[in-house]
């Protein structure tokens, strides 16, 4: 008797090791998710930049029960503003018909298959809704107060480092509108201007909850996906 029951017992306490073992989340910021913000009247701006698309890049990575995936989506265009030296505004337009998947660690047939997927009805619907935005409303020194400190040793894995700024923007995804809220760091050289972030985003709160139920064991896809921002701006000559 005591040996049976020893044995389940011992399994489920190799499954919870194994589990908490293979955790494959990105553990970096969370952005901040709320209803769309509306955007206040600013003061024209006194410097505008073009963003530079062949310098510009968003990256993701989307993260299962049984390991991760990588890709990119391409910036179609954009500007960022300032007034009297201070960042005021910005927008930028995604191509979601370029959402790709660009994983080494599968071959590129494997890739294509999931490319598809991820611009299927399952996900993104490009073909419905081939474009999302991001719409920035607001943005302000970055507090460090109240930044998270898990102690994970994974925490810093993804990170920006000296995060200067907090950006909150409005980020639209078929044709669903939410705000989002995350650290940044920004930086003005000369002609250039940079914004630089990598935060978690959780899918659901945009209608994307293909296979989200934990419910599903292994077949579990996690909510959160991480999203790399490397976004470069040229000031444009007035």
């Amino acid at each position: 008797m005591g040996k049976r029951l020893l044995h389940p017992f011992l399994q489920l306490c190799l499954l919870l090791l194994v589990a908490s073992a293979c955790d494959t989340t990105v553990k970096t910021d969370e952005a901040m998710i709320g209803d769309a913000v509306v955007k206040k009247e600013r003061a024209a701006p006194t410097d505008t930049f073009a963003i530079d698309t062949t310098r510009s890049k968003i990256t993701w990575i989307g993260a299962k029960m049984t390991g991760r995936h990588n890709g990119v989506i391409d910036i179609e265009h954009g500007e960022l503003y300032m007034t009297n030296g201070l960042v005021t505004g910005g927008n930028l337009a995604l191509n979601m018909a370029t959402v790709r998947a660009t994983d080494r660690t599968i071959d590129e047939k494997s890739n294509q298959k999931l490319t598809e997927h991820l611009r299927s009805s399952d996900f993104f619907d490009s073909e419905r809704y081939p474009s999302a935005s991001f719409e920035l409303t607001g943005i302000a020194p970055y507090d460090s107060t109240g930044a998270k400190q898990d102690g994970s040793t994974r925490y810093d894995e993804l990170r920006i480092k000296h995060p200067s700024h907090r950006i909150t923007g409005n980020l639209t995804i078929r044709s669903q509108t939410r705000s989002v809220s995350f650290p940044a760091r920004v930086t003005l050289e000369d002609t250039l201007l940079r914004a630089r972030a990598n935060f978690n985003l959780d899918r659901t709160k945009w209608g994307l909850v293909y296979r989200s139920d934990n419910s599903l064991g292994e077949k579990t896809i996690h909510p959160e996906v991480n999203i790399g921002l490397d976004v470069v701006g040229t000031r444009r000559k007035h």
